[in-house]
């Protein structure tokens, strides 16, 4: 896995139903990222509690933006580095 940093990260959407249920949590999404420096094959790998976050995971991580300039590093590395595992964490601090 590689630490490369998004360019663009997308606003967090806290599920309605885990605000009524006063829940927090925290899903584990793993993806490629494209030469484009768009996220694919965005899956979720973990999700504590299960069944509540994961949809909003997913649409989280598959709108980050990376920079298209590091996806061309993988020419001079032996491994990929463009596989990246994110711990998505949803806590109830400053949901309305």
């Amino acid at each position: 896995m590689s630490d490369l940093e998004p360019l663009f990260r997308p606003r967090l959407h806290y599920p309605e139903r885990a605000l009524r249920l006063r829940r927090e949590g925290q899903v584990v999404v793993e993806f490629l990222i494209g030469r484009d420096g768009s996220p694919q094959d965005v899956r979720v790998v973990e999700a504590v509690p299960p069944g509540l976050f994961e949809q909003s995971a997913l649409r989280y991580a598959a709108g980050l933006r990376y920079s298209p300039d590091d996806m061309r590093l993988e020419e001079r590395f032996p491994r990929p580095i463009n596989r990246q595992r994110l711990v998505v964490r949803f806590e109830m601090r400053g949901q309305a």
